[in-house]
């Protein structure tokens, strides 16, 4: 069961199913060779998480976040990063800026080679990693559904490039944590969440807002 919320997860997060997404449980079964009742249990997990949505009759879909949800998301991730990114500065070892740079590479990769899923991907795991260098669990844990809540939003609202998120900025804010200054990591983070809440708004003059009353009536 877990592998099929694991595997469902990385596909939202690499942006491969979107919001409104049917997943017909009978298609499940097959791709994982699994029974139905395993399946079932999965999806119920996946709701519970926030990210599928089951509706009676009608089986289960890919939740379609809210324009109101997208901007308390941001507001969350810029109140919760500002906390985690402090921690981190504080707390960080060398082990844990090889790591950082490590994925740095992997990151710089699929931007050269312009694998936009595998940057969706890597781009969400940065901000996971950072979480987990600081000793509150809680937070830590909170991240995994705010990076997800994101993939899910950005698929919905965003331009559908991957350049709200370019690895220059994860490279600054990688030197700040390694230098221990706290200030401008804060701010670097900040910054960052706000260029890609920014790149939400939608290109054709259209606002957010309009974009979100558009695709509630779909």
């Amino acid at each position: 069961m877990q592998t099929i919320v694991d595997a469902i997860v990385n596909d939202v997060m690499e942006q491969r199913i979107g919001p409104g997404a049917r997943l017909s449980e009978k298609s499940l079964c097959e791709r994982f060779d699994i029974r139905r009742m395993y399946v079932r249990r999965a999806l119920l997990t996946l709701a519970n998480k926030g990210i599928v949505e089951l509706q009676a009759n009608k089986g289960a879909r890919i939740r379609k976040p809210t324009f109101q949800q997208a901007v308390i998301l941001f507001e969350t991730r810029r109140s919760i990063e500002s906390i985690i990114i402090q921690n981190v500065v504080r707390q960080r070892s060398d082990a844990d800026i090889d790591k950082l740079n490590a994925h740095m590479k992997l990151e710089e990769e699929a931007f050269v080679n312009n694998d936009r899923n595998e940057l969706i991907r890597l781009s969400g795991e940065f901000h996971l990693l950072i979480a987990s260098f600081q000793n509150n669990h809680l937070l830590a844990g909170f991240m995994q559904s705010l990076v997800t809540e994101s993939s899910l939003i950005t698929a919905m609202y965003g331009q559908h490039s991957f350049s709200n998120c370019p690895p220059s900025e994860h490279r600054d804010l990688v030197k700040a944590i390694k230098n221990q200054h706290p200030k401008a990591a804060l701010n670097l983070m900040l910054a960052h969440l706000n260029h890609i809440e920014a790149d939400l708004a939608i290109s054709h003059g259209k606002s957010l807002e309009l974009v979100a009353i558009a695709l509630s009536e779909q």
